[in-house]
């Protein structure tokens, strides 16, 4: 009885959704395969099963492009749409006023700085500060007012220095 009991509940178990083959990986060995010596069967890990891997589904055929006139090429004067977090009006206007200020002031400072009279190393960090500069100016005509504050913000820093320390 015990006998036909086990019997019956190891066939219901084998017959549910699962078959013998999902539960164990396709072996990649070739089907004749040479016995591993025993000092690497000793210190291979067993892996755990993966489930079975499934083929992706076929592309689609591309579509042939609509008749009609083909889009103009952008023009190369035109910079990419830049990805920024979205301001107020007032925020905006707040930080569009500091860069402007952050400018001037870096303007006025570099006013100050004779370039004869610096290092070499000092002559590299006004160059920086030129071109953090103009990049910020071109930042404020694309409308990038973030990324126009923080140039303005690293060139007045950096025109501060070098007004600081001259050699």
């Amino acid at each position: 009885m015990r006998l036909a009991l086990l019997l019956a509940a190891a066939c219901l178990g084998l017959t549910g959704c699962a078959t013998f083959k999902s539960w164990f990986p396709p072996s990649t060995r070739p089907a004749r395969a040479e016995q591993p010596d025993e000092s690497l069967r000793r210190t291979a890990r067993p892996q755990a099963p993966t489930a079975p891997r499934t083929a992706p589904p076929a592309p689609a055929a591309p579509r042939p492009p609509a008749p009609g006139p083909a889009a103009p090429p952008p023009a190369p004067d035109v910079l990419p749409s830049v990805l920024s977090p979205v301001l107020s009006a007032v925020d905006e206007q707040r930080l569009r006023a500091e860069t402007q200020q952050r400018i001037d002031g870096t303007e006025q400072r570099l006013r100050q700085i004779d370039p004869a009279k610096l290092a070499s190393d000092q002559q590299d960090s006004l160059r920086t500060v030129q071109s953090f500069l103009d990049k910020a100016r071109e930042a404020v005509q694309a409308q990038d007012i973030q990324r126009a504050y923080t140039l303005a913000d690293k060139a007045y820093l950096l025109a501060d220095e070098l007004t600081r320390h001259p050699r």
